[in-house]
């Protein structure tokens, strides 16, 4: 039996590539582990689809000693949010304790030293970790949003004011859907060949800026949605405020959020390829696809209007 690929964030919520990853791993015969911090539904699911689940977490350095038992290749994808540095230090080197010889781990183009955003800034020195540590394997640098963004930072506004609301103004970002961030991620795991670079830095199929998902949200429901644009001061205070508010605070991923509405603008690094397509033999999710698949999410409860 080949040693199985363990793969992290495979219980994440809406936009979380490493379910992505496993399944398509399990596509293709191979074997999968999955790490998860708790055993709860999500993981049970997993279990289900023949994945073996172990728990560990990022901050528990004897965990991932243990999740990393006999493993050779690895996904790693933390979410953006406080402590990414410290856990990739901890798992470079359970990884070296046990034997670990490749990482595909996610990354994004904001990533480098000078970047603006603490995210970005955090994720450079996480990938100068797995440099450091000797691993085989790649950076895999995504150039684009993701498509889900569009569900966890703007549903609720879409559903309860017709409103999608930021500061990237007329800016037409790139957008990718996490399904096709997966694929790659795991196409790259399960064929070193196919890595020819350190750093794998991949686009999208497709660009538009936010004015225009509003209108193409508007043709989807049937319900006027308009673009209002912010400040990136404002755009930060309301994500700050709204995270809050949904139980899940987290001032990083507001300060990478309105850091990178104005960087992009001023050089713009989002890229449209045909990367999902080179790495993974399908054509990529459109956005338009995604915005009829995801339609219910954007339209409100029976009688809230």
């Amino acid at each position: 039996m080949a040693a199985p690929i363990l793969v992290t964030g495979a219980t994440g919520r809406i936009g979380g590539t490493g379910r992505h990853v496993a399944a398509e791993l399990l596509s293709r015969g191979l074997p999968v582990r999955a790490m998860a911090r708790r055993l709860d539904e999500r993981s049970e699911e997993l279990r289900g689809m023949g994945i073996e689940v172990v728990v560990a977490d990022f901050a528990d350095y004897t965990s991932l000693v243990a999740a990393l038992d006999g493993i050779e290749a690895a996904y790693f994808c933390h979410p953006v949010g406080a402590g990414l540095a410290e856990a990739a230090g901890f798992f470079a080197a359970a990884g070296r304790k046990q034997g670990l010889q490749r990482i595909v781990d996610l990354s994004l183009d904001a990533a480098f030293p000078e970047s603006p955003s603490p995210q970005g800034r955090a994720q450079w020195v996480a990938e100068q970790i797995f440099e450091w540590a000797g691993y085989g394997g790649t950076h895999l640098r995504v150039a684009a949003f993701f498509m889900e963004n569009l569900l966890t930072l703007y549903g609720h506004q879409v559903r309860a004011f017709g409103q999608i609301r930021n500061s990237f103004g007329d800016f037409e970002p790139s957008w990718i859907a996490s399904s096709d961030v997966g694929a790659m991620a795991a196409a790259l795991l399960a064929d070193p060949g196919l890595v020819i670079d350190r750093t794998t830095v991949v686009g999208a199929a497709e660009r538009a800026g936010h004015a225009a998902i509003a209108e193409a949200i508007s043709k989807t429901t049937g319900r006027p949605v308009r673009y209002q644009a912010l400040t990136p001061e404002e755009w930060r205070d309301e994500l700050i405020t709204n995270l809050a508010a949904a139980g899940r605070p987290n001032p990083t991923a507001a300060g990478h959020l309105s850091a990178q509405s104005v960087e992009l603008r001023r050089r713009s690094t989002h890229l449209v390829t045909d990367d999902v397509r080179r790495l993974t033999g399908r054509p990529a999710v459109t956005l338009e696809d995604f915005l009829e698949r995801n339609r219910q999410s954007f339209l409100p409860d029976p009688g809230q209007e």
